[in-house]
Parts: C-alpha cells; structure tokens; sequence
C-alpha cells in the first residue's frame, strides 16, 4: 500500500508548468531531429511506454503520491528514448549509404 507523500509548495507543479517542461524537452527533440520526420519513429513502442511514464509521473506528481524528482526522471527518459530512435534511425541511414 502507498502512502500520500505530503509535498511541499516548491515541489507542486501546475499543470501549465508540466506542459512547459515537456515543451521544452520536444523542441530540443525536434531540433535533433531537424529534417528527420519525428513521425517516423513515434509509433515504437519504446516511445509510446516513455510518453505513458510522463503521463503517470505527471499524475502521481500532482496527487502527491510521488515527488517532483519522478517527474524530472520521467522526462529525462522520455528525451533519452526520442534520442535514442533518433540514433538509430541516423546509423540505418549511414549503413543503407
């Protein structure tokens, strides 16, 4: 059984500032990508299962049954898988050349 964890005000995060952070981290994605159509890679699995975690960070987050570091772990994958896709999808070109 989880407790609720009692979070102090500079831990708690409004939805515009989730929205926000993940702003941030898709640009930074998009830019990697540049020409790459991000559409490409966004139906893998491993990319659906990271922007699910996001989800549930963001919502165990703003319960208060997890604190503000779940979310920043959670985002912190979610831009590691995107550039991860992004990696492989450059070396199948370089191998493909």
């Amino acid at each position: 059984m989880r407790r609720v964890v009692s979070m102090p005000a500079a831990n708690s995060r409004s939805v515009a500032q989730f929205c926000q952070e993940v702003s941030e981290v898709i640009n930074r994605v998009r830019g990697a990508f540049g020409p790459i159509p991000m559409k490409t890679v966004a139906d893998q699995p491993e990319i659906k299962a990271a922007e699910a975690t996001i989800e549930q960070a963001s919502r165990l987050v703003r319960s208060g049954i997890e604190n503000v570091d779940v979310w920043r772990g959670a985002l912190v994958v979610y831009e590691l898988t995107w550039m991860s896709a992004l990696k492989k999808i450059r070396q199948t070109d370089k191998s493909a050349a």
